[in-house]
């Protein structure tokens, strides 16, 4: 064909044309691309560029300020992403790239980019900032407990309270902690707790889980009820390296129950060995300054040759001793009582023991063949076999009725 007759493009209409193309291809509009992101940067406007390369190949994205700043993800080297948006070309340099509207790990499910987007609103909102956290009481005489009534998790958290801190009372506000209905479930336990009076501090969680077995504590609902609560709360959600919603809005978080319950109440032996150890302070503080009274004293006699002067020295030296005397007595006296008092807490330690209930005519029934204890008829089932336990000895039995019956709940 001569030069003449052939038509000459320009550069622009050659990458004109190509990106017109691209526009109008159907298959290159709200696409999806699967790859790992490489070469991340953030340009001053807020723009984001990135690579997505395959095994064989890499496509240049850019994602702009305004989709970037709705992005529930952090972007970062080395991620599995889907990136969807269209094909286009940039035509300074011609070469075409991905115009990213939306990014999703590769990999992760709905329910973990729910908990993505739920735990940035709340973060934005403040829920989890430091200022809002309440601290915990010291010597707490009433310790609430949401989880549920059958799992180990409150089995734990009684256990631990026993060992540390009996004096405490134990309340249970029942909940489901898994399943359809479990958000609600322990919306309504907080709640209750809030309104019992002289709760001191709340144990909210249960037993480890998978993260879908985790989903009703990263339910907003159930966050921002801990939010709410004028109790402070502790999240004890019994997993130790991943954190739900409720881990971050409540005012501690423990790893399990059992690190809950030992931060929410202090060691008795703990507090007497300190009780001890200011005792011996003060009797030592004492004598000592009693000590250098008298050589005090001693000085200024023997400095002095008035007989007057000396007398009056003697008589107050004499009522020094005295005053001694006294305290010595007075310390005596309230070292007994200090002593009379832990003695009666060590007998209240001894009725906490299951087994002493047996010395004051009860009896403790068991499930068999694991041993555990019978709290409720839910708990057992006709034809059962159970194991009474008795001051005595051992009855073996075999559940013939069960008959519920409605108590009224202890305060």
């Amino acid at each position: 064909m001569p030069e003449e007759a052939r038509k000459i493009f320009s550069v622009t209409e050659v990458t004109d044309t190509i990106r017109n193309l691209l526009r109008e291809e159907p298959s290159l509009t709200g696409v999806a691309v699967r790859g790992e992101l490489s070469n991340y940067g953030k340009s001053a406007q807020g723009h984001c560029y990135f690579t997505l390369k395959d095994e064989n190949s890499s496509l240049k994205c850019v994602l702009f300020r305004g989709d970037a700043e709705r992005l529930e993800l952090d972007l970062e080297d080395g991620q599995k992403i889907v990136a969807s948006g269209d094909i286009d070309v940039y035509r300074p340099s011609g070469s075409y790239q991905l115009i990213v509207r939306e990014v999703n790990l590769e990999g992760v499910g709905e329910l973990y980019q729910k908990f993505l987007q739920l735990k940035k609103l709340l973060e934005t909102e403040g829920l989890f900032a430091e200022e809002h956290k309440k601290p915990l009481p010291a010597f707490p005489a009433k310790i609430g407990v949401v989880t549920s009534a059958k799992g180990a998790a409150f089995r734990d958290v009684v256990k631990v309270l026993g060992r540390r801190f009996p004096l405490a009372d134990i309340i249970l506000a029942p909940a489901l902690v898994q399943g359809s209905g479990a958000p609600e479930s322990i919306v309504s336990a907080i709640e209750i707790l809030n309104r019992y009076d002289g709760i001191d501090v709340m144990i909210v969680g249960r037993g480890g889980g998978a993260f879908e077995e985790l989903a009703c504590f990263n339910d907003e609902s159930v966050a921002r009820t801990i939010f709410d609560s004028h109790i402070p709360v502790v999240s004890a959600v019994g997993h130790e390296t991943d954190f739900t919603i409720a881990d971050f809005v409540a005012d501690r978080r423990a790893a399990t129950p059992s690190a809950a319950a030992e931060l929410v109440a202090p060691d008795i032996t703990e507090l007497q060995t300190s009780v001890d150890t200011y005792r011996e302070s003060l009797v030592w503080g004492l004598k000592n300054m009693l000590e250098s009274r008298k050589r005090d004293i001693k000085r200024l006699e023997s400095g002095l040759s008035s007989d007057v002067v000396l007398d009056q020295i003697r008589t107050h030296s004499q009522r020094l001793d005295d005053r001694f005397l006294q305290m010595s007595r007075a310390l005596k006296s309230f070292l007994s009582i200090r002593r009379e008092g832990l003695r009666k807490l060590g007998g209240m330690l001894g009725t906490a023991d299951p087994l002493a209930t047996l010395d004051r005519g009860y009896s403790i029934v068991l499930k068999l063949p694991g041993k555990n204890v019978i709290e409720t008829i839910e708990s057992i089932d006709l034809g059962d076999d159970v194991l009474v336990m008795v001051r005595d000895g051992e009855i073996y039995c075999v559940v013939k009725n069960l008959k519920e019956v409605e108590r009224r709940p202890r305060k």
